[in-house]
């Protein structure tokens, strides 16, 4: 705001003119009025704003059902802390700027549920639409039709014109500016009195009232009441602390965030297209997406919503942007393997063993899961075999070990999911992909109904569009495996591979949760029982430089991850840093255990993991 030096000048010419004669307490009691006038409004200005700040802040902890967790007095008046992390605060019951005829700015609900700006008791409108007050700005309402809710949430500004002294009104964060007719000072200079437009001190809010123990009651000065509950034992808790208005995530990265939560029973994270997010032990995670994938926001909401055991429900939102920092510095791109149909750009080939044309990733998807004519077609002489080419150029086929089938190995691609992986869950995925006739005719016969069926699935969702890989294979002092699977470069060039995203498949989930049963297929010759402190299993990627070394060839690097540490175990998509590996021809991926995870067979566990969105380095 620019302070007004005009009235100051105007001053002290009026004053030079009346008499030759020097007063100077005259001069300077002049000069200190129209300081405060000047000042006056400066402050009438800044506190109209904050106010209305604070108002939206309000309307969103309304409109997303957060709760107070903490009010705290202070000289400012009272701070509200929202479950959210949010803040709001407000000179309760303290006057603002008398004689500064402030703009009545205040909101009021309609019969759509949104909250919308009014002024002096009429809607605010641009261009003949109503201002949306709830929501981040830019946010669409819900139904998306600004025609009915009216436009986007924004939180307007005020000035006071340097020129005509009127109180002047932006909706499009201070571009344009609309005179609201109200002058914020007379004409001889002085402050104008408090008028229609002028209200209770020129404040947006009349009082708060802390004494209830189940609501803060927050009164506007037009008399509108808003009750914000108090948080308890029953609602959910989730503050993410430290969060700016807007999170910046570099392309392909991720960003950890601290949240304090209490009471939560369940939750859902929706993200923008191509993002991802995870929450697990009080950090929220969130990926931005890769800027190599064909579809994908740049920006938009991710927005948790967290049950307690109670049944109470609360919406957190937090704004994204996916940016691009030191590109120019890095010496390379990242390119991307995320096994979706549209980023496919391998010329198309046949798997003549099973008649099958590969146009696309979702045709190297097998039908059914085990068994499959893809997978377990003509395994003797022939291998399913698959390649990025045109892109990172990440090439693999199944090993030989015995045979070129899954049995022995491999990395196949999928598209199968679904939540829950206890027993109680078995018989619904097996029916969903076999059908419920299958499920029927085999009830009780676990050599039908092992989850060895569900080789192929997870329990979440790809970390990017609908396709993965999943692998088999381990080797150690038991195993008849060469040859573990391995991941190469076809065009035999070595390269950094930067990172993977890794996670558990359900049929690995169930035996680690619930034990190595009798069941057919579930028998590893093992005596797991569950889960324990000491227990941990992890991944293991071995580096050769050279694309033909053999199964007994010593790597050059190595890089681990852990699948499972005592009772922590992944059970939804987790970066592995493969960078580590260096410049590298292949890399070969294997498990290692603890000791109660084997048997006398070797590894009990079933030694499956699924992998997506590899990312691999070309140099500039």
């Amino acid at each position: 705001m620019k302070r007004f030096f005009t009235i100051l000048a105007a001053a002290l010419v009026s004053i030079s003119l009346v008499s030759c004669e020097y007063d100077d307490s005259k001069l300077w009691s002049e000069i200190e009025n129209v300081k405060e006038r000047v000042e006056t409004l400066e402050e009438a200005v800044v506190k109209a704003n904050e106010e209305i700040v604070a108002l939206q802040s309000i309307v969103n902890a309304l409109q997303e059902s957060v709760y107070v967790t903490k009010v705290e007095n202070n000289a400012n008046g009272y701070t509200i802390t929202f479950s959210d992390g949010t803040t709001a605060t407000i000179a309760n019951g303290k006057d603002g700027a008398n004689g500064t005829n402030a703009p009545l700015i205040s909101v009021k609900q309609d019969s759509d549920g949104n909250y919308y700006w009014t002024l002096d008791g009429e809607w605010l409108l641009v261009d003949g639409e109503r201002v949306r007050a709830n929501g981040k700005d830019g946010e669409n309402g819900e139904n998306g039709d600004n025609g009915t809710n009216g436009k986007d949430a924004i939180a307007p500004q005020v000035r006071i014109n340097d020129s005509t002294k009127e109180w002047e009104i932006s909706v499009d964060g201070g571009l344009t500016w609309s005179s609201t007719g109200v002058v914020a000072e007379g004409k001889d200079g002085a402050a104008g009195s408090n008028g229609s437009n002028g209200v209770a001190g020129d404040s947006i809010f009349k009082k708060v009232d802390i004494s209830n123990p189940d609501y803060v009651v927050i009164t506007l000065a037009d008399g509108t009441e808003f009750r914000l509950a108090r948080y308890d034992e029953s609602a959910p808790m989730f503050v993410i602390t430290e969060v700016s208005e807007v999170i910046e995530v570099e392309y392909g990265k991720s960003i950890e965030l601290v949240v304090t939560a209490k009471n939560i029973a369940d939750y859902v994270i929706n993200t923008p297209e191509g993002w991802r997010a995870s929450y697990a032990e009080g950090m929220l995670s969130i990926t931005a997406p890769a800027k190599e994938l064909c579809h994908y926001d740049t920006e938009g909401v991710v927005a948790i919503t967290v049950v307690s055991a109670e049944g109470r429900s609360a919406i957190v939102k937090i704004n994204v942007m996916a940016v691009e920092r030191g590109a120019e510095e890095l010496g390379y791109e990242l390119r991307i393997l995320t096994f979706e149909d549209a980023d496919a750009k391998f010329e198309p080939y046949s798997l003549d063993y099973a008649g099958a044309e590969i146009n696309t990733w979702s045709d190297l998807i097998d039908s059914p899961q085990y068994g499959g004519p893809l997978t377990y077609g003509d395994y003797m002489s022939t291998m399913y075999t698959w390649h990025d080419g045109g892109n990172t150029e990440l090439y693999h086929m199944f090993p030989d070990n015995y045979a070129y089938c899954f049995w022995g190995g491999g990395h196949a691609i999928s598209n199968y999911w679904g939540e829950g992986y206890s027993d109680e869950d078995r018989d619904r995925h097996i029916a969903k992909y076999y059908g419920e006739d299958y499920v029927i005719e085999n009830a009780g016969n676990d050599q039908m109904l092992g989850w060895f069926n569900l080789q192929m699935m997870i329990p979440v969702q790809a970390h990017s569009g609908e396709n993965f890989c999943v692998h088999y294979g381990y080797k150690d002092f038991f195993s008849y495996v060469e040859n573990l699977p391995e991941l190469s470069f076809a065009d035999g060039e070595a390269r950094v591979i930067d990172h993977m995203w890794v996670t558990n498949t359900s049929y690995t989930l169930n035996q680690l949760y619930n034990g190595v049963k009798s069941e057919a297929g579930n028998s590893f010759g093992g005596n797991w029982e569950g889960l324990t402190e000491n227990a941990w299993m992890k991944l293991v990627a071995q580096g050769f430089d050279d694309v033909d070394a053999d199964a007994y060839a010593e790597p050059i690097s190595e890089v681990e991850l852990y699948l499972v540490q005592g009772m922590n175990v992944v059970t939804d998509w987790q970066k592995w840093d493969l960078s580590g590996l260096g410049k590298v021809a292949k890399v070969r991926l294997n498990f290692l255990y603890s000791e109660e995870m084997g048997g006398r067979y070797g590894f009990t566990i079933p030694g499956y993991f699924a992998y997506d969105d590899v990312a691999v380095r070309f140099e500039k």
